[in-house]
């Protein structure tokens, strides 16, 4: 069983993102970090929080009118409660946007490293030879996020990097580069520098555009299946 490595941030980065400058002969090939809004959608079902003291409020206003309460004392029943809802709301809100605004996701052409935490920021490196295979899941507004499933011999604690990671697989957490812009582009960024790394371990030198007028342009071999 193997880990990533992990380094503890330090506010005084070399480079932005990293725990430390990068070796030679490596490079950033994308940087971003999880749009808030759509991450408090898409993790934290923010909607469906809504939704649920939505119907919590409707609830309290027919127990109310059925009980022969007055408009006053009804009035000031659900006002309390609209209080709660709203301040829920917005801790949700406040969750999403200060994990967001403290995480760096940084593809480079040998490795995943998230630098993310609220209160104790933290970089995980997971080296591509680390995982298995990767997938795409993209919502209407062009966020998304992309998954990558790391080999079956490995093993990454899941509380170690969530919620950058996708739901409920306990057992064998996916590190997930949750809700950014432009998914669809990171997707095929991720894809063509996987198969570059599997072909530098097979010891092949990467197909490019100018070494081989038959390579596959970026959206045809770095192109991610879709995550169910």
């Amino acid at each position: 069983m193997t880990h990533p490595d992990q380094h503890h941030y330090d506010a005084d980065e070399p480079v932005r993102g990293l725990p430390a400058r990068l070796p030679h002969g490596e490079e950033i090939l994308w940087q971003g970090a999880p749009q808030w809004w759509s991450l408090a959608r898409t993790c934290f079902r923010i909607q469906w929080v809504a939704l649920y003291f939505v119907c919590m409020l409707a609830w309290d206003f027919y127990s109310a009118w059925s009980q022969g309460w007055t408009l006053h004392d009804t009035a000031i029943s659900l006002g309390r409660f609209s209080v709660l809802i709203v301040f829920v709301l917005a801790m949700v809100a406040f969750l999403s946007w200060a994990i967001a605004s403290t995480t760096v996701y940084t593809l480079t052409n040998r490795r995943l490293v998230i630098r993310a935490g609220v209160a104790l920021p933290k970089s995980v490196n997971i080296p591509y030879r680390r995982i298995d295979s990767a997938a795409l899941k993209l919502n209407p507004n062009g966020t998304g996020n992309v998954e990558l499933i790391p080999n079956p011999q490995d093993r990454i604690a899941y509380f170690l990097i969530w919620p950058h990671l996708r739901g409920l697989h306990f057992n064998r957490a996916h590190p997930t580069l949750r809700a950014v812009a432009d998914a669809e582009n990171v997707a095929r960024i991720l894809g063509a520098a996987l198969a570059a790394d599997a072909q530098r371990a097979a010891g092949l030198r990467p197909l490019t555009e100018k070494s081989s007028p038959r390579a596959a342009r970026p959206s045809q071999a770095g192109g991610l299946p879709a995550s169910a």
